[in-house]
C-alpha cells in the first residue's frame, strides 16, 4: 500500500519559517499529531512549548532547549536542524504550508475511517452508520484546536463588518429584528394544518430567489405533492380549486404556467421518499460539496429508524437530535428540522430537543377568543386567511419574540402582520 498523503516539504516550511521568524507561529494553528513525519511531531511540541514559555526561540536558543534535554537527536540531530532553515522557504507563506499540513491530515483521518467501514463491510453488517459518523468526527475534530483569542477578535471585527450570519429568515421583518442565521439547528414545529410547510417552502423560495441553495429532504411528502404548493404560492392561485373543480380559468392558466417557468428557473433541490438519519447525513454532507446555505428537514417524525429497533420513541428522536447537531457542526450551516408538538407544545417524544436545538419556533391558530401568551392576552386579528402565532421557544442566538402572521391557504402564503409585545 501506498504511504498516507502527507507534504514533507510543507511540514518543514512552517517549522522553518517559526524558526526564522519566531512571530508566525501566532498565525498558525497546529497540533503535534497534525504532523505526519514523528521528527516533526516532537519538534513541533517543542516549539509550542519554548513560545508558551516565553522563552527566546532563535534558531541557537532552539538547538540549546533541544540539546540539554536530550531531545536533539529525537528531532534529526543539528543536521537536520540546519536543513530546516533552507533559504528557499518563504516565511509569507507559512499559512499556505499549514493548510496544505492540515489537508494532508484530514485524508489521512478519513482514509482511516473508509479503511473501518471496509473492515465492517467484509464483517457482513452495515457500515454506512460507522463510516458517515467517522467522516463528520474528523471534520468536527479539525475545529477543535482554533484559538479562543483569534476567535473573540474575528467576532468583533465580524460585528464592526455586519459579517454576522450569512442567510436571511423567511421575511424581512424576520431578518431585521433576529439578525441572519450562521449555523443553527432549528426545530418548527406545529399542529397539523397550522401551515409550517407552507412556511418551509416559502422560505426556500425566498432564499432561492436570493441566490442562495437549500435543499430539502422531504420525508412526509413526495416531490408530485409539493409542486402545487410552490406553484400557489408562486403564481397566487389556488391550485386545490384548479384541481378539484376539473377544469381552470384562463388567468389561473396563464399564472401557474408562469410559476413553473420560476420554478426551473429557481432550481429547487428536493430529495423525496423514505431516508433514515444515516440516509440524510450521507445526502446533506454530498449536497455540502455542491455548497449549501441551508438544510431543511420534513419532518423528524417521519425519519425511519433503518431496522434499528430501539427502545423507546424518545430515545430514537434523541438519537436523531444528536447526529443533526454533529451534521450541523460539520457543515456549519443552519438545519431546520420541521416537527409536531405534543400537548403541552413541546417537541413529540425527543426529550434532548431543548438541549440540543439552538432555535425552536413554535407556530399555532389563534383561536376567536383569544390566546394568552406568557400572561398577555392576544385577540384573534381578522386576517385574509388564518392568523397564526410564531413563538419562540428558544433562540441561543439572541432574543425570543412572538410574531402575528397572516396564513393563507388559498395560495400557501405567509404575511409577516406584527411583532406581538409580550
Amino acid at each position: 500500500m501506498s504511504k498516507l498523503p502527507h507534504s514533507i516539504e510543507a511540514e518543514m516550511g512552517v517549522i522553518g519559517s517559526v524558526i526564522f521568524e519566531p512571530a508566525t507561529i501566532e498565525l498558525v494553528s497546529l497540533r503535534p499529531d497534525d504532523f505526519y513525519d514523528h521528527r516533526h511531531q516532537k519538534l513541533w511540541k517543542h516549539l509550542t512549548d519554548i513560545h508558551l514559555s516565553g522563552k527566546p526561540m532563535d534558531a541557537i536558543s532552539v538547538y540549546s532547549y533541544l540539546d540539554t534535554r536530550g531531545e536533539l537527536q529525537k528531532v534529526g540531530g543539528a543536521d537536520y536542524l540546519l536543513d530546516l532553515q533552507n533559504p528557499d522557504v518563504c516565511i509569507d507563506s507559512i499559512t499556505h504550508y499549514s493548510d496544505a499540513v492540515k489537508l494532508a491530515k484530514k485524508c489521512r483521518l478519513e482514509i482511516a475511517a473508509l479503511e473501518d467501514g471496509l473492515r465492517v463491510a467484509y464483517s457482513g453488517a452495515s457500515a454506512s452508520e460507522v463510516t458517515m459518523s467517522a467522516l463528520i468526527d474528523t471534520s468536527i475534530k479539525e475545529d477543535k484546536n482554533e484559538d479562543l483569542g483569534e476567535l473573540a477578535d474575528q467576532f468583533i471585527e465580524d460585528c464592526r463588518t455586519g459579517n454576522v450570519g450569512h442567510f436571511n429568515w423567511w421575511c424581512e421583518q424576520w431578518t431585521d429584528k433576529l439578525g441572519k442565521m450562521s449555523s443553527d439547528l432549528m426545530i418548527l414545529h406545529a399542529p397539523r394544518s397550522t401551515g409550517k410547510t407552507a412556511l418551509m417552502l416559502q422560505w426556500i423560495m425566498q432564499s432561492h430567489k436570493g441566490g442562495q441553495r437549500t435543499p430539502l429532504a422531504s420525508i412526509e411528502m413526495l416531490k408530485k405533492e409539493l409542486m402545487p404548493r410552490f406553484i400557489a404560492n408562486i403564481g397566487q392561485v389556488s391550485t386545490y380549486l384548479m384541481r378539484v373543480r376539473g377544469h381552470i380559468t384562463l388567468d389561473e392558466d396563464r399564472k401557474s404556467t408562469a410559476a413553473v417557468k420560476e420554478i426551473r428557473i429557481l432550481d429547487l433541490c428536493i430529495r423525496d421518499k423514505k431516508m433514515t438519519i444515516d440516509d440524510i447525513r450521507s445526502w446533506a454532507t454530498a449536497e455540502a460539496r455542491r455548497g449549501v446555505d441551508a438544510i431543511f428537514i420534513d419532518n423528524l417524525l417521519s425519519i425511519s429508524d433503518g431496522g434499528k429497533q430501539y427502545q423507546s420513541k424518545t430515545i430514537m428522536y434523541d438519537d436523531f437530535i444528536r447526529k443533526f447537531r454533529d451534521l450541523r457542526d460539520q457543515l456549519k450551516v443552519p438545519i431546520i428540522i420541521l416537527a409536531h408538538p405534543n400537548q403541552e407544545g413541546g417537541v413529540a417524544w425527543s426529550k434532548d430537543v431543548e438541549n440540543f436545538a439552538d432555535i425552536i419556533l413554535y407556530m399555532a391558530e389563534v383561536p376567536p377568543e383569544g390566546v394568552n401568551i406568557r400572561g398577555v392576552q392576544v385577540s384573534q386579528i381578522p386576517c385574509q386567511g388564518k392568523h397564526v402565532l410564531a413563538m419562540f421557544q428558544k433562540n441561543r442566538q439572541g432574543i425570543s419574540p412572538v410574531a402575528s402572521l397572516d396564513f393563507i391557504g388559498d395560495t400557501q402564503t405567509f404575511k409577516h402582520l406584527e411583532w406581538v409585545n409580550v
